[in-house]
């Protein structure tokens, strides 16, 4: 399992994101380990495979009604369930594509794929993985750090 000290670069990762969007607080709630047996989640998860000397996933996880949030504040004219889908998969993108600064060019990411609830058959049920719950505007979300 990845060491606690390497949530910071996903972590910081997700402010950065809602930083680009307006001036608004993330606050970032205290990550704890959580069995792969039960996913933690919302409506929908953008979800990022990772390989090379590190596997398994990081997903991002959120209602519906954050996600149309966020696409008012852009003042997006679309909110329709492909564009949240869309936006969910940038950005589940975006946490995993900044990592890659921590961890190296041979931690290799795959493009997102967006399910509908909690990612339960992409996570390794043999591990656990590290939640992070997150809130923006009063709406809650969470990042699902699994990987070893």
């Amino acid at each position: 399992m990845v060491k606690v000290e390497k949530l910071g670069v996903f972590l910081s990762s997700i402010s950065a994101f809602f930083s680009q969007i307006d001036d608004s607080p993330v606050a970032l709630d205290t990550p704890y380990l959580n069995s792969n047996k039960s996913a933690v989640g919302y409506d929908y998860s953008g979800v990022i495979r990772i390989s090379g000397p590190l596997e398994g996933c990081v997903y991002v996880s959120a209602p519906s009604i954050m996600l149309r949030e966020i696409i008012n504040v852009m003042q997006e004219p679309d909110s329709s369930l492909t564009m949240m889908k869309d936006l969910l998969g940038e950005m589940a993108n975006t946490i995993s594509g900044n990592a890659r600064t921590e961890f190296g060019p041979d931690f290799v990411i795959s493009p997102p794929s967006i399910v509908d609830g909690a990612p339960v058959v992409h996570l390794n049920k043999e591990n656990n993985g590290y939640i992070t719950p997150f809130s923006w505007r009063g709406h809650s979300a969470v990042i699902g750090i699994c990987i070893n």
